[in-house]
Order: C-alpha cells, then sequence, then structure tokens
C-alpha cells in the first residue's frame, strides 16, 4: 500500500494531467524534454500503448505514431501478447500491443480505418454506460468495429474509480458490463482495463481477484514498464498516449 503522501501527490497529478489532456499538443510539449532522456525500445520488452479518442485532426499524428513503433518491432494482438507473457511465443526484441478506452465515435471513424490500413491489431475496451450516449459509440458502430476484425474488453459499465466502491458495486462493474459487451457484440469478453488504472489510488488487490472470479484471464493497468515472459496477465502494464504529442513525448512512456 502507497502512503498517504504518494496517494495525495498521484491525485495530483492525475488534476493536472486533466487540465493538459484538453491540449494535448500543448501537454506533448510539456512532456517532450523528458524524451531527451529516454529511447525508443531496442531490447526485448513487450509494450501495451494505448489510447482514448483520435479525433480527425490528429489522425495523421496516429499513423505517424503507429509506423514509428512498427520500425522498432511487430505491433501483436492481445491474444498474442499473453501468448508472450506464457512464454508461448518468443520475445526476441520490442513488441507492441495496442488498446484504446472508453467508447469514443472517432473509434469507428478515424481509428479503424487507420489500422486496417497499416494492418495493426488492436483492442477496444469499452465502457458499456458509455455506449449510446450522445458522442459515444452505438452497439451498430461497435458491431461494425468486431466485423473489421478487432477484438473488445470490459472497461467497466461506470468508468467509476473501483477503488471507490463496495465489493457489491465492483461485482457488478465487472460482470454487467462484460455480459452485456457479450450479448450485444456475441463475443467472448475475457480481457478488462480498470478506468485510471493506478495501484492502490484507482483499484486494489481486491479488483483484481474480483476480476478473476468473474472469469477474466487479463487485467490491466496504466503502470508503463515493459513486460517479459513470466509477468502476471493479471497486472498488464500500459503506456497511456495522445497522438497530438511528438515522438519526443512518446519515449516518455514507451522505452528500454
Amino acid at each position: 500500500m502507497e502512503p498517504p503522501t504518494a496517494i495525495k501527490r498521484r491525485l495530483n497529478e492525475l488534476g493536472l494531467r486533466s487540465r493538459l489532456r484538453a491540449r494535448p499538443r500543448a501537454q506533448g510539449r510539456v512532456l517532450a524534454p523528458a524524451g531527451l532522456l529516454r529511447r525508443l525500445p531496442s531490447a526485448p520488452g513487450l509494450y501495451f500503448p494505448f489510447y482514448h479518442d483520435v479525433l480527425p485532426e490528429y489522425a495523421g499524428d496516429l499513423r505517424r505514431h503507429l509506423r514509428t513503433l512498427r520500425r522498432l518491432g511487430p505491433m501483436i494482438s492481445w491474444d498474442d501478447a499473453l501468448a508472450v507473457l506464457a512464454g508461448q511465443r518468443p520475445l526476441t526484441g520490442p513488441m507492441f500491443c495496442l488498446s484504446f478506452d472508453d467508447g469514443h465515435p472517432s473509434w469507428r471513424e478515424v481509428v479503424a480505418p487507420i489500422l486496417r490500413e497499416l494492418a495493426t491489431p488492436a483492442t477496444f475496451f469499452l465502457t458499456t454506460g458509455l455506449v449510446g450516449r450522445p458522442g459515444n459509440l452505438t452497439w451498430a458502430d461497435c458491431r461494425e468495429i468486431r466485423d473489421a476484425g478487432f477484438s473488445f474488453g470490459s472497461h467497466t459499465s461506470t468508468h467509476h474509480r473501483l477503488a471507490d466502491q463496495t465489493d457489491a458495486e465492483v461485482r457488478r462493474e465487472l460482470t454487467d458490463s462484460k455480459k452485456e459487451i457479450e450479448d450485444e457484440l456475441g463475443v467472448e469478453v475475457l480481457d478488462f482495463a480498470a478506468p485510471y488504472g493506478y495501484p492502490n489510488v484507482d483499484f486494489t488487490e481486491r479488483e483484481v481477484l474480483a476480476a478473476q472470479q468473474a472469469g477474466y484471464r487479463s487485467f490491466a493497468t496504466t503502470l508503463r514498464p515493459a513486460m517479459h515472459a513470466g509477468d502476471s496477465p493479471m497486472w498488464i502494464c500500459r503506456q497511456g498516449l495522445h497522438p497530438a504529442w511528438p515522438i519526443m513525448a512518446v519515449r516518455t512512456r514507451v522505452h528500454d
């Protein structure tokens, strides 16, 4: 358990990030100088970069990010990434497993066409309570993305911070979202991404155990280190990015 001062510092960081997130190019410029101290991966390691929405003005930026990562190593599916962690697929250099969170209509309008163009697999972690609300995907949109060959996981029903909820509420977030996606899309949902995703602030071991009991095979956090064979799929480390960031800012999240 983190000490109270560390938790408070983390919450302050989240508040600052929320303000910067509304100005992603400015956010990227703020982060970029720290990238001078890092390099993009060259050693063997499994990385899970993820995004949220990708507005049309950032489509070219997303292509640039993905092409940069693909020059370093293959982009693999979530299934193949779990095979790497299980030691069933060799890790001979950097590998990247892409995902997107929440449920923004840009997934259908911008993201899926780019992924098809670049032959890049991805998993979409869906917050089911957002589906059909103004400014979000519909279930028809989700089915279109499914039919394009992409996979779905759960990102809860409400996107509330799990650590703040009761045991019963946590179970509902995990099981109701899983069932709704399965019912609407006709696919098995085995992978879960925790909202916000920082241990002991946004979720605890209670939620990891509850996810296992609900039938999930993986649990994604927002911790950033590279992963390797033998690491637990119930503690996936993902690197949050925005397509508007320059590559120097990407280096602050995805690096050796």
